[in-house]
């Protein structure tokens, strides 16, 4: 009986099937820190954000909030940074619209919908962002997207997409 040769059973695979592959490894390890997190500073993350964003177990980057604009576009809540301030750690700033000082409880949904953002920048999309968020906070997919809809059209963020108002968001984070 041979052992298996995973590397020889890569090189037979197509470029469609490694990219599923990265794909589904990106995915399956966004939800396993998001269940670290939630595990950590879950149900309520709101009252223990700034831990949490500090946490190098579930932020890959020391990450401090900034109720400030910053380079955010005019269609997002909430964009991640460098932070100038704290260059010797790669330290990163989360700028949140300012609207949102003395809101916990938004400013805990938009972190948590950035967190991956703030690990693997280009890498996720909107859709990683969702299931992360979702599994940090103890929510539905479909609670945590209708949420964070609710804080775009809340903090004034403008549409990005066609067509998005008819699905009840008006923009998005990223």
């Amino acid at each position: 009986m041979s052992t298996p040769d995973p590397i020889a059973d890569l090189r037979r695979m197509s470029p469609e099937e490694l990219t599923r592959l990265g794909e589904d490894s990106l995915r399956d390890h966004l939800l396993a820190q998001a269940v670290v997190a939630h595990c950590r500073y879950g149900p309520d993350v709101s009252q223990r954000l700034e831990a949490l964003l500090r946490d190098p177990e579930c932020v890959r980057y020391p990450t401090r909030l900034v109720f400030e604009f910053g380079e955010m576009g005019m269609h997002q809540f909430a964009q991640p940074d460098i932070d100038w301030r704290n260059t010797d750690t790669d330290g990163r700033v989360l700028y949140v619209r300012p609207v949102l000082r003395d809101r916990p409880e938004q400013i805990a949904l938009a972190a948590a919908y950035m967190i991956p953002v703030l690990n693997y920048g280009d890498l996720v999309n909107d859709t990683h962002c969702i299931s992360y968020g979702a599994t940090v906070l103890g929510l539905t997919e479909a609670e945590f997207y209708t949420r964070i809809c609710h804080l775009a059209e809340e903090c004034g963020a403008e549409v990005r997409m066609v067509g998005a108002q008819e699905g009840g968001c008006c923009g998005s984070g990223e």
